[in-house]
């Protein structure tokens, strides 16, 4: 009986290691084993790339981040795409390192009170949801024996097989940002209390 369970990495691991014919293992920490190890590199490399566009899971939404006492915005370490909306928009700043840049005023430090922004996160792949997980892995499995083997091998994954975890992934993100436009949507939510009081979306 298939796992019903949503994929783990090791499992992801091992689709892209059956994809080339290869027999599944138990671990992927033994960085000995070579095909593990470049598995799980293209796994790692592609699940950056996708998780970087921005996905409903992977992005925060008019988020507070409060200036601290020297003045600077401090950004999580894993953020890989940031920008100020809602109240902030005006602000213009740029992401260096962990902090945020103001490009008027050139300065890490002249920041104060609380700014929103929208960031998208990178997250490990464990934390992401079911339908990201299956593009990622059929991504990484076709590029996987693309490298390996030059060609896509017999019984491997293909292009069109990549198409299709793609439409249901955009699918799935469709759906999760009309269930939730109203809620998290700074612009929708302006347009639906227009006239109420100013206040931030959490």
């Amino acid at each position: 009986m298939a796992n019903p369970n949503p994929t783990t990495e090791i499992e992801a691991v091992n689709i892209m290691l059956a994809s080339i014919g290869e027999a599944p293992v138990s671990s992927i920490s033994n960085t000995a084993l070579v095909d593990v190890s470049i598995a799980k590199s293209i796994l790692d490399e592609t699940n950056v790339s996708v998780q970087s566009t921005g996905i409903y899971s992977n992005t925060e939404f008019n988020y507070p981040i409060e200036a601290t006492v020297d003045g600077e915005l401090l950004i999580p370490a894993n953020c890989v795409r940031i920008d100020t909306v809602g109240n902030s928009a005006t602000v213009d700043v740029v992401q260096r390192g962990s902090r945020l840049y103001d490009r008027e005023k050139f300065s890490f430090t002249k920041f104060s009170g609380t700014y929103y922004v929208e960031m998208v996160l990178l997250l490990p792949f464990n934390e992401l949801p079911q339908h990201a997980k299956r593009y990622i892995v059929v991504k990484a499995a076709r590029r996987f024996q693309a490298r390996y083997m030059g060609s896509e091998a017999l019984g491997g994954f293909t292009k069109d097989d990549e198409q299709e975890a793609m439409s249901y992934f955009t699918q799935c993100e469709a759906a999760l940002e009309d269930n939730n436009i109203y809620h998290d949507s700074y612009d929708m939510f302006k347009i639906v209390h227009r006239g109420a009081p100013r206040r931030a979306i959490r």
